[in-house]
């Protein structure tokens, strides 16, 4: 899995998660932020949190 894909994945997790609530949802977004953590080498789900948003705000500004 790429960087991107599992920006994606979170991004959609976390909106489903809002819409319809479920523990499915939440455990999926975390799964993925915690894969995206050791991805890109970050040292906790906070560090990887900041960068996930920083990457967020990143694509909006294009």
């Amino acid at each position: 899995m790429n960087e991107q894909f599992l920006i994606d994945q979170i991004i959609l997790y976390l909106g489903q998660h809002q819409r319809f609530g479920g523990k499915h949802n939440e455990t999926m977004a975390y799964k993925r932020l915690e894969q995206l953590r050791v991805l890109v080498g970050l040292k906790d789900a906070e560090e990887a949190t900041d960068y996930l948003i920083m990457k967020m705000e990143g694509a909006m500004a294009a």
